[in-house]
């Protein structure tokens, strides 16, 4: 099986998120794509994040109409940081002949050398990449592809969309219109619920 992995704070999840899980499905032809919220995630550590099953339930939501896009509790429920190696590591022990991409956007590859133990995730898993506004993505992979041995990066080819979960945050802070850029189901439970209000 050819196994997408998207890993994300998704708070909220959006239809950018949902666009690159469907577009990595059909130019790399994946059998699935896994949303796998993390508990802790490591670049946020000193920063807010939503709790951890209110952020799983909005992603379950966002995936729920498309059959070959699932989530993973696999993050939340190991205690600690979420560090990508370790949900790696787990994958390979359960699914010892899935291949393997873990899908992210050009902002995050740009980091990927610092990563806890990287050349060890590019053992594991070849990187599927998106781009974004204003990062040169082919310069991106070279400078990474030089740094990190043996990394293998993939390319999903799509749009560079410049929409994030902290921009759509803000705004459901101050009562903006957003729902155009969550999936519906995300936006019912976001109303219901009234999360991100100020």
């Amino acid at each position: 099986m050819r196994r997408g992995l998207f890993g994300g704070t998704f708070d909220p999840p959006h239809v950018g998120h949902l666009m690159m899980a469907a577009l990595a499905l059909e130019c790399l032809a994946l059998d699935m794509v896994e949303f796998i919220p993390a508990s802790l995630p490591p670049h946020k550590i000193d920063g807010a994040v939503s709790p951890a099953e209110q952020r799983v339930r909005m992603t379950e939501r966002a995936v729920a109409p498309f059959h070959q896009l699932t989530v993973s509790r696999r993050e939340i429920e190991r205690p600690g940081i979420s560090y990508t190696i370790d949900t790696l590591r787990s994958y390979r022990a359960e699914f010892p002949t899935d291949e393997l991409f873990w899908l992210l956007g050009a902002d995050m590859l740009r980091d990927f050398p610092n990563w806890r133990q990287a050349s060890d995730v590019a053992q594991l898993v070849t990187l599927a990449v998106a781009p974004r506004p204003q990062i040169d993505l082919g310069e991106t992979i070279a400078q990474v592809t030089r740094s990190v041995e043996g990394v293998q990066i993939t390319e999903i080819v799509m749009p560079a969309l410049d929409i994030s979960s902290s921009w759509l945050r803000g705004r459901l802070e101050q009562g903006l219109l957003a729902d155009p850029l969550l999936p519906a189901g995300v936006f019912e439970l976001i109303a219901k619920e009234g999360l991100y209000r100020s």
